[in-house]
Order: structure tokens, then C-alpha cells, then sequence
């Protein structure tokens, strides 16, 4: 339990010194049982550099449908499930993904891809919701895929 405290921790300063988002947002985001598609989109696309700090949840929204990225159907409130987090995240970092993937883009081949790829651990269903500190925990792993550092 200790191990996971100091880990989530890190990965808390990371995210905050690496993507400058306000401390109540992230707050609010750890304390969440259930990520909504704007809070993702926001998280991902500042962290990303897609967007601006300064943006809010709603244009983030915005944002994430003109790419085409957002889930079918959602709204800025809708609670977004782990594929189309995985889907999000696979996007907006331009992670390869495998040749299932690199044939049929997809929230469900992104969630393969993160789940072989180590970025989702633990048991998980791509029907799930993310919780906070999942969604953190996950964008974490990213940034050390990619190499990106504080």
C-alpha cells in the first residue's frame, strides 16, 4: 500500500509539473469514481500539448470531437470507458499501435494495445469506467513510453 501511495504520488507531480493544470482540477479528477469525457479530454489534450491550460473542459470537448476522437453518442458529462480512454490517449500521443490496431484504429484495439503494452494494469474490462486516479496512473505510463519528462 505504501509502494502504491509513493508511486501514485510521483506520478500526481509528474502529471501537475509536466501538463501545469490547476491543482483543483486534478484534485477534483483523483477524487472522481468516474472520469466524464471532458475531464479525459482536458487531461489528455493539455497533457499532449493539443490544448491549452488555459482551455476548459468543454472546449476540450469540442476539441476531441473534431479530431474525431470522442466516443459516439457522449457528452461533456458522459462517463468515458477504459477503451475510449485507451482510444484517446493512443490518439492524441500518436502511439503505434499493433497490426490489428494500425488496420482498425478502434477504442477496442487501443485497449488491447495499452493492456499488452502495460499502460492498463491490474483487472480491467474496455467497458469499464476510469477512475481518477487510473486515468493519472495511465497518462503517466504514457509519458514514460514516450519519453516525455517533467
Amino acid at each position: 500500500m505504501k509502494r502504491f501511495i509513493v508511486i501514485t504520488g510521483f506520478l500526481l507531480v509528474a502529471v501537475i509539473g509536466a501538463v501545469a493544470q490547476s491543482n483543483e482540477f486534478v484534485d477534483g479528477l483523483l477524487e472522481s469514481d468516474a472520469v466524464t469525457v471532458g475531464q479525459a479530454a482536458y487531461l489528455v489534450l493539455v497533457a499532449s500539448d493539443n490544448l491549452g491550460g488555459d482551455a476548459d473542459e468543454a472546449r476540450a470537448f469540442e476539441l476531441l470531437d473534431n479530431f474525431g476522437w470522442a466516443p459516439e453518442g457522449a457528452t461533456v458529462d458522459t462517463p468515458i470507458l477504459m477503451k475510449d480512454y485507451s482510444f484517446l490517449l493512443m490518439n492524441a500521443f500518436g502511439l503505434k499501435g499493433g497490426f490489428m490496431y494500425g488496420f482498425f484504429p478502434s477504442p477496442r484495439y487501443a485497449y488491447r494495445q495499452l493492456k499488452s503494452s502495460l499502460v492498463i494494469q491490474g483487472r480491467s474490462d474496455p467497458d469499464m469506467t476510469v477512475v481518477g486516479n487510473s486515468a493519472i496512473r495511465m497518462l503517466g505510463r504514457v509519458f514514460d513510453i514516450k519519453g516525455i519528462s517533467e
